[in-house]
């Protein structure tokens, strides 16, 4: 985090003081109107409200930029004072190198030990974390890293979070159990201020277990402490040294990763810095708002109560990067921390941006339970974004029969753009509620399904949604199919594009989770965690109003469709055109088969090829 303090420049090009602590953190920009400009600015205009402040993102953006571009953290100018080991400790013979370099290199790593917290603190999460596991909660994931072979985790782990919300990393789309009470609609009911309930009766009657809805809810709760403790991190700790003063990312937790680590002795060694076994390999959380700062729980439990190991082995790991796409700084020794059983660490502001984190194991038999509460970004990620999008998507029969009744309202060019630009936008929705939605929610298994109560009826609507939008489009193939026998002024060479190139993504992707559900990985996984079959998308028999599964045989049938609309096109246009050659020419330049994406990339290759014969 930069430490410059000094004025910055406006847009405007005049020089202003940062705004104070206060202002930002409660989304003030920084400004130049005068006192007396503001206090004229609704006189006479009682009825007008005044300007609402711009969103806490767009103030960062504007003036502090995105992770991307987030600065390399300084270079630590000291030097390692034990040539046994590739990093620092703090339990080093001499300790004041690492504690230099954690103030310089790491800034914005900050945690709080055992003793520092509240004694409620702990309890809430022994309770919470008993009653998760009691439920059968946690679970392994299968993700793909870099889109290779899929892969076990290591960890068993679950999400809890706002109602509706999901967290994707390496593939796959983690659906979270509720914290707080909710309505039929999947929304938060807020919890009534006068009553002594501790809440939960609405996730018990959606099928959880009394004590994992007590727990779900009782993690909400430490939420909200955690979001206070961050809270004043942040104003501590970083507000002060970034410009504008007080500008800070959120710490509104919306949702927190919550990881079990059984003993296990298969663990692989971190080996670029010779720490020990590796719980969980390096990396930086992804799907988080820029800024945002992470907060991290952690509690281990001796599974032999009379072992006299120390769970002091446990840690995380740092290490600087060289901004956002950069590997290790070199020049920076990484960091081993040292948690034991009760410690809350924070990544507070920038600092996940360009530092990436490890979990390094214990050698005794502890088990370890954390939560890692974040900010994640909403709004794709959300049962209410696809719920509310699949609702109010306009009807394709509807917009299809206005485009057909509207010649006296509308002209002919206004009505093909718009039935082109909404079924481009109904493919780019099936798309998105089959390979974003429905198909993470079958991979993950029967008892994945099981026990994610809340997400039946989301799951339910999805399906359905995705249905209807079939049928939609099993009658706009219908419509196009019989184009050459009467012709509709609305159908146009674009309409078949749309729908070729649509349907050709839908197959590729359809090809690449086929590959997935074939994994080896499966095979070694109990039956009720592998995939099971979708009612809408893995049929026994095809029904009418459904899309056929060869969508390769259909695209095929649609090239053939376009090739006899052009033929038809050219034949009117033709008519018009002169000399007998003219017409030839005409018709051999354009054979139908093939979109105008495709036959532009065509021309440029063979534009491309002739350039390369000649030289």
């Amino acid at each position: 985090m930069a430490k410059n303090k000094r004025k910055r420049k406006s847009d405007s090009g005049e020089w202003v003081q940062p705004v104070s602590a206060a202002s930002a953190c409660y989304d003030q920009p920084p400004t130049n109107i005068s006192g007396k400009k503001r206090r004229n600015e609704h006189v006479g205009n009682p009825s007008k409200s005044p300007p609402q402040p711009p969103p806490l993102a767009q103030l960062l953006k504007k003036h502090r930029g995105v992770a991307a571009t987030t600065p390399a953290p300084p270079i630590w100018k000291g030097r390692k004072t034990s040539s046994q080991q590739n990093f620092l400790t703090p339990n080093d013979d001499d300790p004041r190198a690492f504690n230099d370099c954690l103030k310089t290199s790491f800034e914005g790593f900050h945690y709080d030990t055992p003793n520092s917290l509240p004694s409620t603190l702990h309890r809430n999460f022994e309770s919470s974390f008993a009653g998760m596991d009691m439920g059968g909660l946690f679970l392994f994931d299968v993700v793909q890293p870099g889109k290779k072979r899929l892969t076990k985790t290591s960890v068993t782990r679950t999400l809890v979070g706002d109602p509706g919300s999901t967290y994707k990393y390496l593939g796959l789309r983690l659906f979270s159990h509720p914290w707080v009470d909710v309505d039929d609609d999947g929304n938060t009911i807020p919890k009534p201020q006068s009553t002594g309930s501790t809440g939960g009766s609405t996730l018990r009657k959606l099928g959880y277990p009394n004590k994992t809805a007590s727990a779900l809810i009782l993690m909400g709760i430490i939420n909200s402490d955690l979001i206070d403790r961050s809270n004043s991190m942040l104003q501590k700790h970083v507000a002060p040294h970034v410009q504008p003063v007080g500008l800070v990312g959120s710490a509104q937790f919306n949702l927190t990763l919550v990881n079990k680590m059984e003993p296990a002795k298969e663990l692989k060694r971190e080996t670029e810095y010779g720490m020990g076994k590796i719980s969980v390999g390096w990396h930086r959380d992804s799907g988080l708002k820029d800024f945002s700062s992470i907060a991290v729980y952690q509690s281990l439990k001796e599974v032999n109560p009379c072992s006299k190991n120390s769970d002091s082995s446990w840690g995380v790991a740092l290490r600087a990067m060289d901004g956002g796409a950069g590997g290790p700084l070199p020049n920076v020794p990484p960091l081993l921390i040292p948690l034991p059983s009760g410690s809350l660490y924070y990544m507070l502001d920038d600092f996940n941006h360009n530092h990436e984190h490890a979990v390094i194991a214990g050698s005794g038999g502890s088990i370890r339970y954390s939560s890692t509460h974040r900010v994640a970004r909403e709004g794709q990620g959300t049962w209410q974004y696809i719920r509310d999008k699949v609702k109010h998507f306009p009807s394709t029969a509807d917009i299809l029969e206005e485009c057909l009744n509207s010649a006296l309202t509308m002209s002919m060019k206004k009505q093909r753009e718009r039935l082109v630009s909404h079924v481009r936008a109904q493919q780019n929705l099936m798309n998105e509620v089959e390979f974003e939605w429905i198909r993470q929610w079958f991979i993950q298994g029967r008892k994945h399904a099981a026990l994610h109560l809340y997400w039946h009826h989301p799951i339910r609507v999805l399906c359905d949604s995705f249905c209807a939008l079939e049928r939609a489009t099993s009658q706009l193939l219908d419509l196009l199919s019989d184009v050459g026998t009467e012709k509709k002024s609305c159908i146009t060479e674009d309409l078949y594009d749309v729908l070729i190139e649509a349907l050709s993504e839908r197959s590729k992707l359809r090809a690449f989770w086929k590959e997935k559900y074939r994994d080896p990985i499966f095979d070694t996984m109990p039956e009720d965690e592998r995939p099971f079959p979708c009612p809408c998308l893995d049929r026994v028999k095809f029904e009418k109003g459904q899309v056929s599964e060869d969508l390769e045989a259909l695209i095929t049938n649609l090239r053939q469709w376009r090739s006899r609309f052009v033929s038809v096109e050219q034949s009117d246009d033709n008519e018009a055109v002169a000399s007998a050659s003219e017409k030839k020419k005409s018709k051999r330049s354009r054979s139908g088969l093939l979109t105008k994406k495709e036959s532009k990339q065509k021309a440029s290759n063979w534009e491309r090829l002739k350039a390369n014969m000649s030289k």
